[in-house]
């Protein structure tokens, strides 16, 4: 995401948290780890009534990098969802079953908001007004992926509860 526009870690854990569980704790030390290895350049800016933030931009050396990495085989993805694992536990405490599903549809409608955000903000920025301007949008398709799948897990679990 730096690589497309200069961020604070705060924004990008924003931008992040749609697409992934990633916590501050994760993201700070790693812009400051890229940085100290020159792939990152920072710059402080100046926020009255706030303490100060530095804004990342990726340096020539942060781009070959990059570019280097996207060339590599695409390791097996690593699900941990605690959700699907307790709901395998319906025999032990079926009653808490109904629970899970509806913690998880809440979830759910709020990470749904999140990305048409995301997806109203892409098109804003980028003027996508055609529907062929949206499919040829990388950007634009890896958030309409997301908002798809968690559509459609929102709709699995109502089935579950009969709804």
């Amino acid at each position: 995401m730096i690589a497309r526009e200069a961020s604070s870690g705060y924004d990008l854990a924003y931008r992040l948290k749609i697409m992934q569980n990633t916590h501050h704790s994760q993201i700070y030390p790693m812009l400051a780890k890229l940085e100290e290895n020159g792939y990152l350049l920072s710059t402080t800016q100046f926020q009255e009534r706030k303490p100060n933030k530095k804004i990342y931009a990726i340096t020539l050396n942060g781009l070959e990098l990059l570019r280097e990495w996207s060339k590599t085989p695409v390791k097996v993805p690593v699900s941990r969802d605690e959700f699907i694992i307790k709901l395998q536990l319906d025999w032990l405490n079926p009653s808490r079953t109904s629970e899970l599903l509806e913690e998880r549809i809440r979830y759910l409608e709020e990470q749904l908001r999140e990305t048409e955000k995301t997806l109203v903000t892409i098109q804003e920025t980028l003027g996508l007004t055609s529907s062929d301007e949206k499919k040829s949008n990388m950007p634009y398709q890896i958030y309409q992926r997301k908002y798809q799948l968690t559509l459609t897990e929102k709709n699995w679990c109502l089935n579950l509860l009969g709804k």
